[in-house]
């Protein structure tokens, strides 16, 4: 049977990315079998117009996830049909809006109850590792130290993650923060002359300790909305980010 070229991939995954999301939309898709070889890695390049060094690379993706495995003499096999269970996501790449807005998106429905489960739940210890990080944000603020100030503010929401008491936050906000720090770097980098805007979002953390240290629920959760909508409102009106 003739395979059929996928769909053009999403124009913001980088080749490596775009050539891997097609070969598992193919795989996946049932155009092959468990325990079907694939045609050989030149066929697949010619097809797609990449060269081997990016399809092998993308292949390595495909391999990481166990989707197929290299067997001597036969080339790549399938080995699973199905996607991945495991969450992957694409961090988004320098000056987009919409990608990183998606990720802001995200961070909505998952902080807001982590404060107010927070709130209900936590420590001394808890709100002496916030106050840490605030004090830490306050001071990199006033000296202009971007990635300390990115330091303080990820170990800021991931104090309130952990105190949420349940394991699943917590390594939930571990793996959204190799997404988030990258974004933070750059859209505080680019827009660290915008005044006022940094003074805006440690108040907003203030308020946010201010609510999870008098155990008021219903308030952190309030405070958390307010600032992860204020959050997207400065991104879409960052100059640097292009719509």
């Amino acid at each position: 049977m003739k395979r059929q070229a996928p769909a053009a991939a999403r124009s913001e995954l980088n080749l490596t990315d775009r050539i891997a999301e097609m070969l598992i939309e193919e795989i996946t898709s049932g155009q092959y079998q468990l325990g079907e070889v694939l045609p050989p890695e030149q066929v697949i390049a010619d097809r797609l117009g990449v060269s081997r060094t990016v399809l092998r690379e993308a292949v390595s993706r495909l391999k990481a996830d166990g989707i197929v495995t290299s067997k001597q003499g036969r080339g790549l096999t399938v080995m699973l049909n199905t996607r991945p269970s495991v969450l992957r996501m694409q961090a988004a790449e320098e000056g987009n809006v919409e990608q990183i807005l998606r990720i802001v998106e995200l961070r909505r429905g998952f902080e807001i109850e982590a404060a107010a489960l927070a709130a209900q739940r936590r420590d001394r210890q808890d709100l002496d590792d916030m106050r840490a990080a605030l004090d830490n944000m306050a001071t990199a603020l006033a000296s202009g130290d971007v990635i300390t100030g990115v330091d303080a503010d990820l170990s800021f929401h991931r104090a309130i993650a952990r105190a949420t008491r349940n394991e699943h936050y917590l390594n939930f906000f571990d793996f959204l923060s190799v997404l988030l720090r990258r974004n933070l770097e750059v859209s505080r980098s680019r827009s660290a002359k915008t005044a006022g805007r940094g003074a805006l979002a440690q108040s907003e953390h203030e308020a946010l300790y201010e609510a999870i240290e008098l155990g008021d629920s219903e308030q952190a959760r309030q405070r958390a909305r307010n600032h992860i909508e204020n959050t997207e409102t400065r991104l879409h009106t960052t100059s640097f980010l292009k719509r």
